[in-house]
Parts: structure tokens; sequence; C-alpha cells
């Protein structure tokens, strides 16, 4: 970079090639370089060969500009990138047509990464400048007119922490360097290496403390393969190629979609013998829904709609002349019933209003079933699996106004061992995903036997394995066990529909700008775990304990509030006291309240900041409704909530 862009805080980014091997090991550098907020500073970014495949995945699913570090770039760039590296690209290209020489490889790789990314809706024009197919271009080349370039080198009279530098020159250097399909010990080592050398680089340069904050710890990506004598043994036949690769086992189409007709006769049985148990915290205002709610609200005055990325409108839950109506089945297929091709920039909007209040109203109509889309799928391995996928209407972490969005797709799955009994379950969060085997699942009983509880966090919606607070980005995912438990109805997706899973945009109109605020989901098949669920396993953290393990569960305890309440013109009345805490127990910071009804069910859960002691708020009874009291819990500044306490109004207030 150029003394004048390093004073402006740019940085370019140049990813060099050779293969699956190139597009690993960046893959770790860049997640090292995402968790401390440099990439969003990069401003240019030149790929060659093997590094080009990454730099298609930088230009379309990072929702550029970036402000500080992508949250979701697990699952939008690592989990996709490993999924191309299991693909035997080069075989079926030799097989086609023959490219001799390394610099046909090169070409052959940049002309893959150009069919991602027109694949995948093309570059973003609010990211950097990509330079793709510049094969053999120098980084002086690539930095041409710019008075001074630097390149990071560490210091070598000190090996950097990671593996052991003779492992790195026998085992990890030598790794081939093509598009054969790439092993789960190659994929996670590499992105290991790059991570750990990235690290050590912007150490050595003073860059992960920019703005005098220090960057969060390295931590490897994958840290049961930092054990140096795993890696010796599976790395030790890596360097070795074939001349038409290494080509996976697999079955044809054919047969796989026979395959799949014999299974078709019990699939229906295993998911809906198998549907777990949803366990609400006590405060949580809203239900897994059917995915039809976000197509259908509308009262006078506003109605969701589906509109272009730049905003323009397709359709609209209730149409004014001349607009197209939106139901669910208008998203089925590649095209609108206009005749509009479908878009990975297209969004559906929640319109205005209070998205849990729409929500809670949506529900009241249709009876408050709770529903959960079920599919059965093999992994890599051919292990099935039974996936549980769960709308929410929308999301706010623990109802305190963080990691905000419109419209939340969450997913729980479970493991079949070769008898077809369960023997494993991933509960998947945004910031950590959970692995239990199946004998560590909390279990409860149903008209079926025994079936899996799942705990669903205050406001994330986060699927947990246990009641408690677990560690999250801005605050924690907790669930205090003391919410209905329900069991939702089963509606079976799969790859081939029905229509709307296949669509490819936005369920909400919310776009991330601070760290504390999230992204609306795109639907669950343009989640990586849809097409291999073992990874998602793989990648999870195992379970240590019958109770959650250290590390995972946040903050410090926090005290109990004391509740009062009355009714007052349409309005609950609330006062609040709270007793000097114990040494090492957090301040309250804020009460996270909502109406309670006569039968148990609550209205829309707010956050309210408390200002001393003890005070008074005001929450609004809407009058179509028997309302009894209020229920309601201390939060800390840190997120962390304490005991729930219900207030019941007086007798005749």
């Amino acid at each position: 970079m150029s003394a004048a862009e390093a004073d402006r805080g740019e940085r370019a980014l140049w990813l060099s090639g050779d293969g699956y091997r190139a597009a690993l090991f960046h893959l770790g550098a860049l997640t090292r370089l995402n968790e401390l907020g440099l990439l969003a500073q990069v401003k240019t970014v030149g790929a060659v060969s093997g590094g080009s495949i990454l730099a298609a995945l930088l230009a379309t699913r990072v929702p550029w500009p970036l402000h500080g570090a992508h949250r979701e770039w697990r699952e939008q760039v690592a989990m996709p990138l490993r999924a191309i590296a299991r693909r035997n690209v080069r075989a079926r290209a030799l097989l086609r047509k023959p490219f001799p020489g390394a610099a046909a490889e090169a070409a052959l790789e940049e002309r893959y990464a150009r069919d991602l990314v027109e694949e995948l809706g093309g570059e973003s024009r609010w990211g950097p400048n990509f330079v793709f197919g510049a094969s053999g271009l120098t980084l002086g080349g690539l930095a041409a007119g710019w008075e001074e370039c630097a390149e990071w080198e560490i210091d070598g009279s000190a090996h950097p922490p990671g593996y052991h530098e003779t492992l790195v020159e026998k085992r990890i250097a030598a790794v081939r360097t093509d598009l054969d399909a790439f092993g789960e010990a190659e994929q996670a080592v590499l992105e290991n290496h790059g991570y750990l050398l990235a690290d050590a680089a912007l150490r050595e340069r003073g860059l992960v403390n920019l703005g005098g904050i220090e960057g969060l710890p390295p931590e490897p990506p994958h840290p049961r393969w930092m054990n140096e004598e795993r890696v010796r043994e599976a790395l030790s036949g890596s360097s070795r190629r074939k001349v038409l690769g290494r080509l996976r086992a697999r079955r044809s189409r054919g047969a796989s979609r026979t395959r799949e007709r014999e299974e078709a006769a019990d699939r229906s049985a295993l998911l809906d013998r198998h549907r777990p148990l949803l366990q609400y915290d006590s405060l949580e205002s809203l239900r897994a829904e059917t995915a039809s709610t976000i197509c259908s609200f509308a009262v006078p005055g506003r109605s969701n709609g589906l509109h272009r990325a730049d905003g323009s409108l397709i359709a609209s839950v209730e149409p004014a002349h001349g607009e197209a109506r939106l139901t669910l089945d208008f998203l089925a297929g590649g095209v609108y019933p206009t005749g509009e091709e479908a878009r990975r920039g297209d969004y559906l909007d929640e319109c205005g209003g209070s998205h849990v209040a729409d929500a809670l109203e949506l529900r009241r109509g249709r009876g408050g079933e709770d529903v959960a889309y079920g599919r059965i799928r093999r992994d890599e391995e051919g292990r099935l699996w039974l996936q549980y996928w769960f709308f929410f209407y929308c999301a706010d972490r623990g109802y305190l106004r963080l990691d905000q969005h419109e419209g939340d797709w969450q997913v729980f799955q479970i493991r079949l061992d070769e008898q077809g009994q369960p023997d494993a379950a991933t509960f998947a969060r945004r910031s950590e995903t959970d692995s239990l085997d199946w004998d560590q699942v909390e279990m409860g009983d149903s008209e079926d036997g025994p079936v899996a509880v799942v705990r669903v966090a205050r406001g994330s919606h986060a699927p947990l394995p246990r009641i408690g607070s677990f560690a999250a980005p801005v605050a924690p995912d907790h669930n205090d066990g003391e919410g209905p438990r329900l069991r939702p109805r089963l509606e079976e997706i799969d790859d081939d529909g029905p229509g709307w899973v296949l669509w490819p945009g936005r369920w909400g109109a919310t776009r991330r700008r601070e760290y504390f605020e999230g992204d609306s989901p795109r639907g669950p098949q343009e989640h990586p775990c849809w097409w291999d669920p073992g990874e998602l396993h793989r990648e999870g953290r195992p379970w240590s304990g019958g109770e959650p393990a250290a590390g995972r569960v946040a903050a410090a305890p926090i005290g109990t509030v004391e509740l009062e309440a009355r009714r007052e013109e349409g309005l609950a009345v609330v006062a609040y006291r709270y007793a000097d805490p114990p040494g090492g127990w957090e301040e309250p910071a804020r009460l996270v309240a909502a109406p309670l009804e006569a039968g148990d069910e609550i209205g829309v859960t707010r956050s309210f900041p408390v200002e001393g002691r003890q005070g008074s708020l005001a929450i609004e009874l809407p009058g179509d409704r028997e309302w009894r009291g209020v229920r309601a819990c201390a939060v800390s500044a840190l997120g962390a909530p304490g005991r729930c306490r219900t207030a019941s109004f007086a007798e005749g207030k």
C-alpha cells in the first residue's frame, strides 16, 4: 500500500494462486483480518489462480461496505468455500478439454472464479475494486503508480505461534496445488496455518490494536486440527496427484434420486417421530410461525411487500391498482407471476409499526399453531440427518434492541445411525454451534415418546441445549425455561420445494450498519448446512458435559427486581425497586417487561432504561384482551438477565 493510503486507513489485498491450497490458506488469513475489522478497510482486491476463487466469494457474499467485522463470515464465506473445495473441478474440466501446463491450470481456476461471480449474482457496486484473471501479474504490477509498497514479512529470527516449522516444511507446504477435492484435514490445516501466520504478521506490524483497542485474541478456526501428530498422519499422502484428480465416490444423479424415492415412504414418519419440543422463555413474545406470515400482513395504511434491491415494489399484500398481490406462492420458482426474474437482491419488507405487535396480531388471526419445516438430507459422508427449520417474524436479542432484524430462520438437526436411531444433534447459533452426542441431549415426553427439547433463546430465537445464558456477540442468548413448552406441527420441505424454499432473496428488509445490528436472513436453501449438515456439526464445539461448558455461560449474576403493578386508563403502571446487589453481582441497567394475559400468554416484550434503584414505567395494554398483570426481569449493562418476576394487578384495578 502507499503511504498516503495507509494514512487514510485504506488497505489493498493481494491473493496469490495455487489451487485450493491457496484459497483455503487465504480463507484462514482473511478470517483473522475480518475479526480485527481490517477487511472493512480494503479498497482493492487483486487475485490470481486459486486466490480468485476466494475473491469471487468476497465480491458476491460480503455485504459491502463493511463497518467493522462481518458477523456472518462463517456462513457467507467460510462454509461456502469449504463446500467448493470438496468438489473436483480439475478432473471434470480435463474430461471435457485438456489444459496442459501450470499456466493453463491457473486459467482454469480463474475461469471457475469468474463463473462463480456470475452464478452468485455479480460483484457488489459498493465493495472494493476487484481485479480478476491477472495470471502472472506481480504485486508491483497491481500497485503500478503507487509511490511505495510494503509487503508484510515475519521476522525470520522467530517462528510464529502455530505448527512447528518442520511440520510446515514437510507436510503443509507439500500439500498439492490443484482443484482436486480436498478432505477435512487438508482444509482445516490450511485454514489454521493462514490464520496464525496472518495474526503473527499483523502483530509484528502493530495492526491488531488499531485505535488503541486490543483485538480479539487469536483462536484458530479448527482447534481440533492443531494436534501435530494428527496433522502429520492425516497429510501424509496429500502431496500426491492423479491424472484425473481425486474423484470422490459418488452416486449418479439417477441412483441418488432412486434412493431418495425409496426413502420417501419412511421420511415423513422419521421427521414426525423426532419432531422436537420447543421450550420458550417466559418473556418470549413470538413463536415459530408459518413462513406465509411475512407474505400476509396488511392493515389500513400499510402492507408488507416484495422489493428489488433498489427499493422498487414488485408485489404487495394489499396491492394498489395495477400492482401484483404478494403471497407465499408468489415466491415460487425463478420467475415471479409478473414475468420478472427472481434475484438475490430482492427482499421482503415488513411495513412500519411494531414488528412484534404485528406478529402477535397475525398469530391470533390464524389460531396460533407452531410450525417446524422438516427435511432429510445425507451429508458428504453418507450419514442421514433430520433438519428442522423454524421461521420467526422478527428478532431482537433479549428484547434489548440489539441484533434486531426483520425475519429470522433457525435450524436444529439430528443425525441418525445405521439403524435409523438418533446418535447426535446440532444446535446452530449464529455466534457458535453446539454439537452434542445424543445421550447429552435433554429429552422431554411427547405423544410419540421421548424427543429432544430445544430451548428457544429470548428474542434471538437461537436454539439452546440447556436453560441459562450462553455467550454471544453484544448480549447473551438466554432461556429461563419458564415459558410454554410446545411441539410444532410438521411441514416437509426439500431440495425441490415447495417453490418458496428455492427463492434466493432476503426474508426481511434489515441490513446491518453497526456491529450491534443484524441482517435479515436468506431462506433455508441459501444456508451452507442445507447441502451438508455434517459440516455444520463438525464445525461446532463439542458439548463437554451435562451443564453448559465453562466459557459459554455469560455474565455475572444480577439481582431480582421487586414489582408492583396497577391498571390506569389503558396502561399498566409498574413500580420497581432493587436491593443493593451483593459483591461481584452486576448492577441493573434495563428492565425487560411485558403485559400478561389471563391465560398466561404475554403481549409485546420491551426493554426500559432503569434510573436509580427504584422508579416506575408504563406499558400499553391493548383493549381487546383480558390482562391480569406484568412480567419483568432486570438486565445488566452487558445484557445478563436476572430472574423473572410477575406482578398481578390489584383486585378491581
